[in-house]
This record gives structure tokens, sequence and C-alpha cells, in this order.
């Protein structure tokens, strides 16, 4: 039997990306999967019908996770075609270069997008988690693993909301691991390092993306793929004595002191 056989998986920021290839190998381990996206440009309806192609069984729902109505409305939807939840995948965040165009320094930083990157990044995985663990109780096993970022390890003169709602998200994954790990709802989160998806690239330039690359202690530049193999462990039974924990998959990127020009 497949790893995750008989499993629901809520993945929200399913449609590109990172979430993609996660809600992908999850139903290649056997899971059902739930895909919420904010997304109107059918990509989600893309990745549903990838998953039906390798057999797997998935449906989507539109959700802006920032708003509590709508995410209660997911996980309904999710129990009403599935009858349970017991995975939780939080993918979806503010890394739009549209999005990340507001994100400056402290000192010209508006508040308005401030707040904004504190929703998206930080309230909406809350309020996921929030209306996902009565249902992953009420199954007998539950498992979240949130999305962060390797930003949140050393400072930076830009992206300031950002990064502070990055941090606050392994706080929460934290809080929500001993909150109800004796429920048998475990808790983690990977920080993804330099990850070559298509919006990366739109987000930074060939030359930045060398930079960077030079800097990690693999000979290679990490892919979707990475964060979802390692996404798929958390979630498994195989997992099981694993909580709270905060797992960068970067390459090495941030373990070590960074020199410019090395590479």
């Amino acid at each position: 039997m497949r790893a995750l056989e008989g499993m629901v998986a809520v993945v929200v920021g399913a449609a590109n990306g990172i979430g993609r290839a996660t809600a992908l190998m999850l139903a290649e381990r056997g899971a059902d999967l739930v895909l919420g996206d904010l997304a109107v440009d059918g990509s989600l309806e893309e990745c549903a019908a990838a998953i039906q192609a390798i057999g797997g069984t998935a449906i989507t729902v539109a959700v802006d996770h920032t708003d509590e109505a709508q995410v209660k409305n997911l996980m309904t939807e999710a129990v009403a075609r599935f009858g349970k939840i017991n995975i939780l995948v939080n993918n979806a965040a503010g890394t739009s270069p549209a999005f990340q165009s507001h994100d400056r320094d402290v000192a010209t930083m508006d508040v308005a997008h401030w707040d904004k990157s504190m929703a998206v990044n930080l309230r909406g995985p809350m309020l996921t988690c929030k209306h996902a663990i009565p249902h992953m109780i009420a199954a007998g096993y539950g498992a979240i693993v949130n999305t962060g970022s390797g930003v949140v390890f050393r400072g930076d003169s830009v992206r300031a909301a950002y990064s502070a709602s990055k941090i606050g998200l392994h706080s929460l994954t934290m809080d929500v691991a001993t909150a109800y790990g004796k429920q048998n709802v475990r808790c983690n989160l990977v920080s993804p390092g330099l990850i070559l998806t298509e919006g990366l690239k739109k987000v930074l330039t060939p030359d930045q993306i060398d930079v960077l690359a030079g800097q990690n202690l693999t000979p290679f530049v990490g892919a979707a793929e990475d964060i979802a193999e390692v996404t798929c462990f958390l979630v498994s039974p195989a997992a099981r004595y694993l909580t709270g924990q905060i797992i960068p998959v970067d390459g090495g990127l941030h373990v070590h002191q960074c020199v410019i020009g090395q590479g």
C-alpha cells in the first residue's frame, strides 16, 4: 500500500510551483486531494487534471485563505467530498513581483502592505489550521506542514514585512505542535532556500539567481520537487515522532557564512 493511501490532504496554494509539485506527489503516494487557491487563470484546474491523469482524485475550491468564511467553506467542502481531513499543507504566500515590490525597508513601509503581508503569510495559515484541526482530531490523525522561508535566518535591507510574517509562522508552527500533539496532530515547517520555480524567475534576475546559487553548499539549485519530497515525508506515518520542527531545505545556504564572489 502507498504511504498515504486512504488519507485526505488539503493543499492551500496548490496552483503553481511548490504547491503544485507537492499536490502531485501527495497524490502519487495515495492521498485524495483538495486543492485550494485564488488562481483564476485555470492553473488550479490544470493541477487537478494532472492528478487525475496519474490515477489520483482531486477537487478544486477557490479560496482566499485570509477570509475566515472562505477557509471554513474549504474545509467543509473537503469533508463533504471525502469524509475527513488528515493532512494540511499551507503553501500560499505573498511572493508575486507585484506584491513584493511594495515590501521595502521599515522607514518607507506602507502600513497597508504590512497588514496585507501579515494577513496572507500568517493569518491565512492560522485560519486554515483553526478550521482543519477539529476535523483532524475527529479523524484520529493529523499532519500539518507550513511553508516558511530562509529569509528569516538572516537580516535584510528589504522585505521586512515578508520576513516578519514568516518568522511568525515559525512560532505558530511550534504553538500548534505543542497544543495538539497529544491529540495526534503534528505540525512542522519546511523552510525553502533557493528553489527554481517559474515564480522565482519573475522575482529575481538570472544574475541574482546565479549569485545565490553560488552560495549553496550543493552543486545545484533546488527544485519544487525537493520541497515536496520533504513535505510528503513529514505528513506520512513514517514521521510520526517528528513535530514542532523548523526544517531548512536549502542546499546548506543558511548554515555557513556567505561570501560575495564565492561559488
